[in-house]
């Protein structure tokens, strides 16, 4: 199931497929990403044109997100051991649009649990609706020298009756740097 497909399997509450229509419907009015230059958000910044990089600080302990899309936006995964917001030693609580990442490695897959998000952005860009309970639980693959899987599983009670799992494919293209993009501010 590709993450593009995501309307099929997502299954919404009523009033996140109310929601849903009403996004498709108004798409180019509405979406917060084009229309504000807001970041992406959630599993939305794997469906850019201009793509992401991935750079690890190691020394850090954390892994840079870079969107090429919308004024080059960077999320940041941790692989400290840090926790989530509300455990001890866990993050602030602050909302976000990438949420708050922690990660570990399970073998060559990195595996990062991701909650904290606003509700400021469009979920996917379909417009998919999500709540502040929003988590992700992300497998990054290498399956091979030009090619990085990318595996979701949502769990958001408050848009949808039960968790689901989407994937993705990217591919590396080789002797390109992200070009530079800059989003506009389209209100009158």
């Amino acid at each position: 199931k590709n993450i593009a497909d995501a309307p099929k399997v997502a299954p919404m509450q009523p009033w996140a497929q109310a929601l849903y229509i009403e996004r498709q419907r108004r798409f180019l009015q509405d979406d917060p990403m084009y229309l504000n230059c807001k970041p992406p958000g959630g599993a939305r910044q794997f469906q850019l044109p201009y793509g992401v990089q991935f750079i690890e600080d190691r020394d850090r302990k954390r892994i840079f997100v870079l969107i090429g899309s919308g004024n080059n936006n960077y999320r940041i995964i941790y692989t400290d051991g840090r926790r989530h917001a509300g455990q001890v030693g866990g993050d602030d609580d602050n909302p976000v649009y990438y949420g708050r990442s922690v990660a570990k490695w399970d073998g060559a897959t990195l595996v990062a649990d991701t909650k904290g998000f606003n509700e400021d952005f469009w979920f996917t860009n379909g417009g998919l609706p999500h709540t502040d309970q929003l988590r992700l639980i992300e497998r990054f693959t290498r399956t091979d020298f030009d090619t990085l899987k990318y595996d979701v599983t949502v769990e958001d009670p408050g848009a949808y009756t039960r968790s689901w799992s989407s994937s993705n494919t990217l591919k590396w293209v080789a002797a390109e740097e992200q070009p530079r993009h800059l989003c506009q501010d389209n209100r009158p």
